[in-house]
C-alpha cells in the first residue's frame, strides 16, 4: 500500500466543528453552519442536488464591479509537472477549502479566508500506477473531492485517483484513514466484472474524472474508461481490444469501512432486466480486415449476445445524491463503440440513461433513456440537478438532466415520469453496412432546446453574400441532417464525405452543465453552437472492427468558410429557462466576438452583432442576487449577469482564464467567490471578494447586509 505523505501545518489547523450529518441535509440546502451564520459549499454542486446555488448575498449588483483578488493559492509546485487545467469545484466546510490540486490529484486543505495551506496530501506508490496509459481525460486533477461526516466528529475527505482507487483522508489532518479499506485505500477496480471478459487486460483500462456521491454511509464513485470510438487512437491504452471493453457498473461502498455494499450492472448480464435490449451482431460484422482479435477467436461464446463483450456504459459525470428520497441518480454514458453500433444492436439499456437507484440496496427504482442505441457519443455529460419546483402550478420534486444534444430532460425524481410530455419521434435510418438504427428518439416538448439542432442551408454563415456562397459550396460536399442524422461513410456511395449536423459529440452542453435557482425555479445553462461531422471509415488491418470514427485522421475537406465557422452565431450562449412553465426567459451571447472573426479579411467593413465566443465556459454559479461564470478558453474574463435579463452587470479580469467551476462561501461575515484559473503554465485557486471597507455585513462597511 502507498506510504502516507502528508504535510501538516499544525498551528494553522483548528479543530473542524461538528458538521451536519449528510443524511440531514436535503436537496436545495447549502449545508450552511447555522451556529456561525456562514454559507458553505459542502458538495460538488453546492448542495446534494447539484444546483450550484447559494443564498449568499453580500456580493450584489451594487458592488460586484469592485470584486478583486483576496488571495491566490498556486499549485505550480505540486506534483511532478504543473497542472495547466483543473476542472475542480472546491469544497468549503467550516471555513476550510478542500480540493485536488495537481495532475496527480494531490489534495490540499486551505484556510478559506486567507489562502494559507493547512495540510497537503500527496499520492505515492500504487496510487499512481497506470497513469501513463489511462484515458488522457483522466490524467488530470479530476473535478475535486467529496466530504463526509458521521455528525459525531468523524470527518473525511474522499478522493478518487485517476486509476480508480478510492482514498479516505482525515479532514482535520489529511492523513489516510487506516480503518478504511487497506490503510485508507480501496482499489475499486477489483470489484468490476473482469471475469466476464476473458482475456481482457486490466492495465489502465478504468479511470475517473469526477468526485463520489454519498447518501448516508453509502458512497458511489463515477467511473470512466477509454472513449469507445477509435481503435489505436494516439494516447489510448496499449491494451485496447475492440469492440470489447469492461462495463462501467455502479458499485457502492461503506464510507466507514470501505466494504463493498452492492452493485448495479449498467450493461446487464444475460437474463437480467434490460438484457433483451442487447441483440446479437450480424455474423458478417466479424469478418474484419486482418482477422479477429485474439479474444474473439478464443471465446466465440461471448459473441452470442452483444452485452457479453460490450463495455463502457459507465458514468464519467458526477452522480447526484438524494438523501431525502434515499436515491442516487446515475447519468450513464455510451457503450463501446461511440459511433459504430453494429456490434451492439438494440437500444442498449441502461446506457445513455438517468438511472434512479435505491441507496441502501442498489435496486433500480426507475430509469429514463435519453438516447437509444447511441451512435453520436451523446452521453449525459453533467450531474443530474435536483430541485423542488412548481411546474404548471403543481409542486414537483424534479430531476433535470442536461445532455450534449442541448436538451433538458425534466423528470419527477420519485417516479421518473416526464414533467412535460417527451415524445418518441421518428429519426432517419442510415446506410452504414452492419449498423442497427433506432427508429425513434425521445424529444422533450419542454423546455425548448438550448442549442441549435441539425444543419440546413439556412443555418450556414451569411455575413456577406460571398461568405454565404462559399458556405453553400463547402456544405454541398456533405450530407446535411437533423439532430439524429446518423453517421455516414466518408467517401460514401453518394459521393459525400460524411454528415453535417449539430451539436457535436462534445455538445452543446458538456461538463460545465448548468445551475438552478430553487427559489425562483429558473434553470441557467451555458452552451456552445458546434458543428458535428458525423462520419465513419472502414477499419484497417489490426483494428478489430469493420468501421470506426475518423478522429486523428484527415479524410474529408475542411468545414470552415474563409477561415470562419460554417454555422451562424452566436457561438457561445447563456440561457435562462423558467421551470414553472418550461419556456425560455432569455438567451444572450457568451463572451465577445473573437478577434479572428473581426480581423478576417472577408469581414472588412462588415458590421455584425456580438457573435459570442466559441465557449461553454467552465461552470455557472447562481446566488440570491446574480449569475456568475468564467469564459474559459483564452479569456481571463469572469462575468456577473443580471438573473432577470441576462445583461452583463460586471466583467472582472482574472489573472488568467478560468479552468474550473466557480464556488462561493462566507467566512467571518465576508463573502468570497473562488475559482481555478490558469496562470501561465500552472493553475491558481483565486478567491475574489469586495474590499472590506466597502462590503456590507462585515462590520467595516457603511451598512450590514443580510446573511
Amino acid at each position: 500500500m502507498p506510504v502516507i505523505r502528508v504535510r501538516l501545518l499544525a498551528a494553522c489547523v483548528g479543530a473542524l466543528g461538528i458538521a451536519l450529518g449528510l443524511s440531514a441535509i436535503l436537496p436545495g440546502q447549502t449545508g450552511a453552519n447555522a451556529s456561525k451564520g456562514e454559507t458553505e459549499w459542502r458538495f460538488f454542486g453546492s448542495d446534494t442536488g447539484a444546483t450550484r446555488y447559494s443564498p449568499a448575498n453580500q456580493i450584489n449588483a451594487g458592488n460586484v464591479a469592485n470584486l478583486s483578488v483576496a488571495w491566490r493559492f498556486s499549485t505550480r509546485n505540486l506534483g511532478p509537472r504543473p497542472a495547466t487545467g483543473m476542472q475542480v469545484s472546491p469544497l468549503i466546510v467550516d471555513g476550510v477549502m478542500f480540493t485536488t490540486a495537481s495532475a496527480m490529484r494531490d489534495v490540499v486543505a486551505i484556510d478559506a479566508a486567507s489562502g494559507q495551506l493547512l495540510w497537503h496530501w500527496r499520492p505515492t506508490g500504487d496510487l499512481l500506477k497506470w497513469n501513463d496509459i489511462i484515458d488522457p481525460l483522466a490524467r488530470t486533477s479530476g473535478r475535486g473531492v467529496s466530504y463526509w461526516t458521521d455528525g459525531a466528529g468523524d470527518q473525511r475527505i474522499f478522493v478518487v485517483m485517476g486509476n480508480y482507487m478510492l482514498v479516505a483522508l482525515d479532514a482535520k489532518t489529511g492523513r489516510q484513514v487506516t480503518s478504511f479499506g487497506k490503510n485508507g485505500v480501496v482499489d475499486m477496480g477489483d470489484n468490476l466484472r473482469w471475469n466476464e471478459r476473458p482475456g481482457l487486460a486490466r492495465d489502465g483500462r478504468v479511470a475517473n474524472s469526477s468526485p463520489p456521491a454519498i447518501v448516508g454511509n453509502v458512497l458511489v464513485s463515477s467511473i470512466s474508461m477509454h472513449t469507445g470510438s477509435t481503435p489505436n487512437l494516439p494516447g489510448a491504452s496499449i491494451n485496447e481490444q475492440w469492440p470489447m471493453n469492461i462495463p462501467g457498473d455502479v458499485v457502492a461502498y461503506d464510507t466507514k469501512t470501505g466494504k463493498m455494499l452492492w452493485r448495479f450492472n449498467i450493461v446487464p448480464r444475460p437474463g437480467e432486466e434490460g438484457s433483451e435490449s442487447w441483440l446479437t451482431s450480424d455474423t458478417k460484422n466479424w469478418s474484419v480486415p486482418g482477422g479477429l482479435n485474439k479474444w474473439a477467436i478464443d471465446h466465440p461464446e461471448l459473441r452470442e449476445n452483444s452485452n457479453r463483450y460490450t463495455g463502457n456504459g459507465g458514468f464519467w459525470a458526477p452522480a447526484t445524491a438524494d438523501p431525502e428520497l434515499g436515491m442516487f441518480y446515475i447519468p450513464a454514458e455510451s457503450p463501446t463503440s461511440d459511433y459504430y453500433g453494429g456490434y451492439r444492436p438494440g437500444n442498449n439499456l441502461y446506457a445513455n440513461s438517468v438511472i434512479a437507484l435505491n441507496a441502501k440496496t442498489g435496486k433500480k427504482v426507475w430509469h429514463f433513456q435519453t438516447t437509444h442505441h447511441d451512435i453520436w457519443d451523446f452521453d449525459p455529460p453533467t450531474a443530474p440537478i435536483l430541485a423542488d419546483i412548481t411546474a404548471d402550478g403543481k409542486p414537483v420534486k424534479a430531476v433535470i438532466q442536461l445532455t450534449k444534444q442541448g436538451f433538458a430532460f425534466v423528470l419527477d425524481r420519485a417516479t421518473g415520469k416526464p414533467v412535460w410530455p417527451i415524445e418518441e419521434r421518428p429519426v432517419p435510418k442510415g446506410d452504414v453496412p452492419g449498423e442497427w438504427y433506432s427508429p425513434t428518439q425521445p424529444f422533450p416538448t419542454k423546455p425548448v432546446a438550448l442549442v441549435p439542432q441539425g444543419v440546413t442551408e439556412n443555418d450556414l454563415v451569411d455575413f456577406t453574400p460571398e461568405i454565404k456562397a462559399e458556405a453553400l459550396r463547402v456544405a454541398k460536399q456533405f450530407r446535411l441532417g437533423g439532430l439524429y442524422a446518423p453517421p455516414s461513410l466518408a467517401g460514401g456511395p453518394d459521393g459525400t464525405n460524411g454528415t453535417l449536423t449539430a451539436p457535436s459529440a462534445v455538445g452543446g452542453i458538456n461538463w460545465p452543465g448548468g445551475a438552478v435557482d430553487p427559489v425562483e425555479d429558473v434553470l441557467y445553462v451555458a452552451s456552445e453552437n458546434t458543428l458535428y461531422r458525423a462520419q465513419v471509415v472502414p477499419g484497417t488491418d489490426g483494428k478489430g472492427v469493420l468501421y470506426h470514427d475518423t478522429r486523428g485522421q484527415q479524410v474529408t475537406p475542411p468545414t470552415t468558410v474563409f477561415g470562419l465557422p460554417l454555422l451562424k452565431p452566436p457561438y457561445g450562449r447563456v440561457s435562462a429557462i423558467d421551470l414553472k412553465t418550461g419556456e425560455r426567459l432569455w438567451m444572450v451571447p457568451h463572451g465577445n466576438t473573437p478577434a479572428a472573426i473581426k480581423n478576417n479579411a472577408k469581414m472588412k467593413g462588415v458590421e455584425i452583432p456580438n457573435t459570442g465566443a466559441p465557449t461553454r465556459g467552465t461552470g455557472l454559479l447562481v446566488t440570491s442576487t446574480l449569475l456568475f461564470g468564467g469564459e474559459g478558453g483564452g479569456s481571463p474574463a469572469f462575468r456577473a449577469w443580471d438573473k432577470k435579463t441576462g445583461a452583463v452587470i460586471a466583467e472582472i479580469q482574472l489573472p488568467g482564464p478560468t479552468t474550473g467551476f466557480p464556488v462561493t462561501y462566507t467566512k467571518a461575515g465576508r463573502q468570497y467567490i473562488a475559482v481555478a484559473v490558469r496562470a501561465g503554465d500552472a493553475v491558481d485557486i483565486v478567491a475574489l471578494a469586495v474590499p472590506e471597507a466597502a462590503a456590507p455585513g462585515t462590520g467595516r462597511g457603511k451598512g450590514k447586509g443580510k446573511q
